[in-house]
């Protein structure tokens, strides 16, 4: 039978507690209203300090279908500001990223610092004494906030600190950075781009759900173990791995098990023996023994954080709508300062051999997220099934828990956005 579905939407009919309508995937009016709600009311991140490391140095960015300019200033002080003249509304920054001490629109020729501040006007005669520079500065992002190095922003002047909003996943995101013998990460070599005609959300999902790798890439899992490791107990019901909704529509694949028995990661190291006892030595000066023990036996935490950033690997993943169904997903690959220079080189190449466009894991995922897309024109009984797992979850401090092929993560997710859409 069909979906019956009110108008405007009623997400606590559209998002119940085992299944979602396919409405939330293809309704335009739904994804203008996500632009206000959740882009341009929630904390997105944006960029990485390392990004932007000298005094000049800017990135451009969108948060939701907003422009925006990351940089730093003269004195060091990281800046957001609209990418948007206050005179006619141009753009002023048509670059991905550089170095400028000024923003020169080219529309009119408004002239503003990196700070954001309108410094020059032509021919300044043609305004009288009422006309004040300082009163055309560049609109900047009401509130932004950084952890480890990640820069969030929020378009709303008001609402949950960002430490609220990270919650449990502030302690992942410290697990990624730790691996760092100086506790920081390097977000400067470049960034891979796909884009693919589907909901933004297909994304999100996709990336802390557990049990479609074994499926969707099983080819990739035998070329990239060599057949040599038993997937089924990676990503399959002999898994040990857990499935973790961690709240504020944060999710987790915690393969800290699996990682503990494979030294550190899914897939053992691949670096040389001698490359491995420098890096385990630079961690232990760090750290301390017992720390650094800890933080290596981990390995990387595979986890998302809600709308737009996820962490896989090595990179950071970043989604970025363009429509209902329109989105890019950006793939940053990070080094670890201070480690030796084969395991960064090895944390490069893995990006590319991965996600790249003839990668063994992110064409997949790409592939996936179109047919979902072509198969939402379907619109008799658009119901999508949420129920995997939900007999055998387990309620913790911080979260629900299941096992890691349930789709816990994907229910903690819709149930975060269905609080949001419904304020």
């Amino acid at each position: 039978m069909a979906t019956m579905l009110t108008s405007p939407a009623d997400y606590s009919e559209l998002i119940q507690s085992d299944r979602i309508s396919g409405r939330v995937y293809y309704d335009a009016a739904i994804f203008r209203e996500e632009l206000e709600k959740i882009w341009y009311r929630e904390w997105v991140y944006v960029a990485h300090e390392s990004e932007v490391p000298q005094p000049g140095d800017y990135v451009t960015r969108q948060i939701g279908l907003q422009p925006v300019i990351v940089s730093r200033d003269e004195a060091g002080t990281i800046h957001l500001m609209l990418n948007r003249c206050m005179h006619r509304g141009n753009t002023v920054c048509q670059s991905d990223r550089g170095n400028s001490h000024a923003f020169r629109c080219a529309y009119h020729g408004w002239t503003y610092d990196n700070r954001g501040d309108l410094v020059g006007v032509p021919y300044a005669g043609g305004y009288d004494e009422s006309f004040r520079k300082n009163e055309f500065s560049l609109a900047k992002v009401p509130r932004v906030a950084t952890h480890r190095g990640l820069i969030f922003a929020s378009l709303s002047a008001s609402g949950p600190s960002l430490d609220e909003h990270l919650g449990p996943a502030k302690r992942l995101i410290d697990q990624f950075v730790d691996l760092s013998p100086e506790g920081e990460v390097v977000v400067r070599s470049g960034v891979l781009k796909h884009s693919y005609k589907g909901n933004w959300k297909m994304a999100l999902e996709n990336s802390v759900d557990g049990y479609h790798p074994n499926i969707l890439h099983h080819a990739a899992m035998v070329m990239m173990t060599r057949g040599r490791t038993d997937m089924e107990a990676v990503f399959g019901e002999r898994s040990d791995a857990l499935a973790r909704d961690l709240g504020h529509g944060a999710a987790q694949l915690d393969l800290n098990p699996v990682h503990t028995r494979n030294g550190g990661r899914v897939v053992a190291p691949m670096w040389s023996k001698e490359t491995d006892l420098q890096y385990r030595a630079s961690m232990t000066e760090h750290y301390g023994a017992p720390r650094a023990e800890k933080i290596l036996a981990e390995g990387p935490p595979h986890f998302c954080i809600f709308p737009n950033i996820i962490f896989i690997l090595n990179q950071f993943r970043v989604i970025q709508p363009l429509s209902v169904d329109e989105t890019v997903i950006s793939y940053f690959p990070t080094l670890l300062k201070g480690a030796p220079e084969e395991i960064n080189r090895r944390r490069l190449n893995e990006t590319y051999v991965i996600h790249g466009p003839a990668g063994r894991v992110a064409p997949d995922d790409i592939e996936a997220y179109e047919r979902n897309q072509a198969g939402f024109q379907a619109r008799v009984n658009e119901w999508l099934v949420l129920r995997r797992g939900l007999h055998r979850e387990v309620r913790e401090n911080s979260g629900v828990a299941g096992h890691e092929t349930d789709e816990t993560t994907q229910r903690g997710i819709w149930r975060h956005y269905r609080e949001v859409m419904s304020r």
